[in-house]
C-alpha cells in the first residue's frame, strides 16, 4: 500500500499518484478542507490564476491548493490525453503545485457535451486546505476520480455497466482505506457517465457508499476522460462548500 507523503507547505498529506495527479489528499490536524465551484469554467490558465488569486486573498498559500475538478468537450484518445497532461504539468509547475515529480493535487477530468461543452479545457472547481475542523471528528479528504479499469471494454450494457460500476466502487474502498479514512467520512459522492444508471446505481453504487449515502449521489451526464472509458466516481469529505 503506498504511503501518505507530508506536504506541510500546504498542511496536508497526500498519496503519490503520477506527475499531473496524486491519488488522494488528507488534511493535517487543525485543518480541514474547502470546496469551491466556480459559477462559470475558467480556461485553464485563467483558471489556475483566479486559484491563486483566492487563495491570497483569503491568507492561504499557493501549494494549500490540494484537489482540481476539470471540463473538457469530448474524451481523448490516448495520445491526446498524453499531449494533454504534458501542458497540464507545466501549468502545475508554473504554480509550483509538484513535490518533485510528483502532482500534489487530485484531479478529476471529465467530458461535458452540449451547449455547457467549454471551448478549451477548463476549471470547473477546486480544493484547498483552511484551517478548523469537521464536526465528529471526521477526516477531510479528497481522492482523484476513479474509472473503471479493463472491464467489459468497449461494451455498455446493462450488465456490463453493473461490472464496471462495481469495479470503481471497490476501487474507492481500496482508496479510502490508503488514505486512512472511511465511508463515514466521505461529504460527497458524484458519479460520472452518460449510459443508463438504472442496472446498478442502487445495487452497486448506493449499497457500496455506506453512511455516506445518506448524503445522496451526485450524477453528472459527463464521460471520463479517454474514449473507451465509460464510468468514473470521485469522493470528498470537505467541511465548506463555496459557489465563487
Amino acid at each position: 500500500m503506498a504511503k501518505l507523503t507530508p506536504r506541510p507547505q500546504g498542511n496536508f498529506s497526500y498519496l503519490p499518484g503520477s506527475g499531473t495527479y496524486c491519488r488522494g489528499v488528507v488534511a493535517d490536524k487543525g485543518y480541514t478542507l474547502a470546496h469551491a465551484t466556480l459559477r462559470t469554467p475558467l480556461p485553464l490558465a485563467q483558471g489556475f490564476k483566479a486559484i491563486a488569486e483566492h487563495l491570497a486573498s483569503i491568507g492561504r498559500p499557493a501549494e494549500a491548493f490540494c484537489g482540481a475538478e476539470l471540463r473538457i468537450a469530448e474524451p481523448f484518445t490516448a495520445e491526446a490525453f498524453a499531449t494533454f497532461n504534458t501542458t497540464y504539468i507545466k501549468l502545475l509547475d508554473k504554480h509550483g503545485l509538484r513535490d518533485g515529480e510528483n502532482a500534489t493535487a487530485t484531479r478529476t477530468n471529465v467530458a461535458i457535451s452540449g451547449d455547457i461543452a467549454p471551448k478549451s479545457p477548463s476549471v470547473f472547481a477546486f480544493t484547498y486546505t483552511i484551517p478548523g475542523v469537521r464536526t465528529g471528528g471526521r477526516k477531510s479528504f479528497i481522492g482523484s476520480g476513479l474509472g473503471e479499469g479493463k472491464i467489459q471494454v468497449g461494451k455498455s450494457t446493462p450488465k456490463a455497466m453493473a461490472a464496471k460500476a462495481a469495479d470503481v466502487m471497490g476501487a474507492l474502498n481500496g482508496q479510502l482505506e490508503s488514505l486512512g479514512t472511511k465511508w463515514s467520512d466521505v461529504s460527497h459522492t458524484t458519479m460520472y457517465t452518460v449510459r443508463s444508471v438504472d442496472s446498478y446505481v442502487h445495487t452497486v453504487v448506493l449499497a457500496g457508499m455506506g453512511p455516506a449515502a445518506r448524503n445522496g449521489l451526485h450524477w453528472f451526464f459527463a464521460a471520463p476522460p479517454i474514449l473507451d472509458l465509460e464510468f468514473e466516481v470521485d469522493i470528498r469529505g470537505v467541511a465548506q462548500e463555496l459557489f465563487l
